[in-house]
């Protein structure tokens, strides 16, 4: 699939490496790992992220009945092994808030590098200590341990919870907000880069949340 990298702490153009820059250059953020275009998901591309990551690329396994894997996004160039990796997962959605479809993006990210932060509609680009204190509103299971994920300000559409798994930074957002705890509470999460992780997955079309379909900034609204 064609697409433009962009910054992955705004979605802004990124320029190209060149003789005064080593690295893709953002008018804003100076010097960046570009955020790559939406892939849509297969076995074939999983096993290829999950060999170019230096961060955990979570799969919610067993997939929720009826739900499938909808599309990917890689923090990564040519230089370095993907330092953000986005999997979108849809289904259906049985409870309150309109849609028969919920939507789980997780994003697994190394500190600074602000992925997850944009899309939560954060002015900074990890979540700062004073954001995952307090009680956590969910805790799925990664790699087997519970992990604590607290809730992030946002738009009233979504559900945001951040908290850390791998060492790094693991952030869910859901569409519809009303799918968020009780689904989060019942995901375990396994890490594809994992050996024996060579699984039968269901992928379907790409999801639109795995484009921003929504703009950031809706978030802070």
């Amino acid at each position: 699939m064609g697409g433009t990298a962009t910054c992955p702490r705004c979605d802004g153009a990124v320029r190209a490496p060149s003789i005064w820059h080593s690295s893709a250059t953002c008018a804003v953020h100076g010097e960046v790992v570009p955020l790559q275009p939406p892939q849509p998901a297969d076995a074939e591309h999983l096993a290829w992220v999950a060999r170019h990551s230096d961060v955990p690329v979570w799969l919610p396994w067993p997939l929720p009945d009826g739900w499938l894997v909808t599309g990917t996004r890689c923090v990564r160039d040519g230089k370095h092994e993907a330092q953000a990796v986005v999997v979108a997962a849809s289904g259906p959605h049985h409870g309150t808030g309109g849609s028969p479809v919920a939507d789980l993006l997780l994003v697994s990210e190394q500190p600074g590098t602000g992925l997850g932060a944009h899309l939560a509609g954060l002015d900074d680009v990890d979540p700062g200590e004073g954001l995952v204190t307090g009680r956590p509103a969910a805790r799925p299971h990664a790699d087997g341990a519970a992990t604590p994920l607290w809730p992030v300000p946002s738009a009233e559409d979504r559900a945001v919870l951040v908290g850390e798994a791998g060492g790094v930074w693991l952030w869910a957002l859901l569409w519809p907000a009303t799918a968020g705890v009780t689904l989060l509470d019942d995901l375990h999460l396994i890490d594809l880069r994992d050996p024996g992780h060579e699984l039968d997955v269901p992928c379907g079309a790409l999801s639109p949340r795995v484009a921003w379909s929504a703009p950031p900034s809706a978030l802070r609204a």
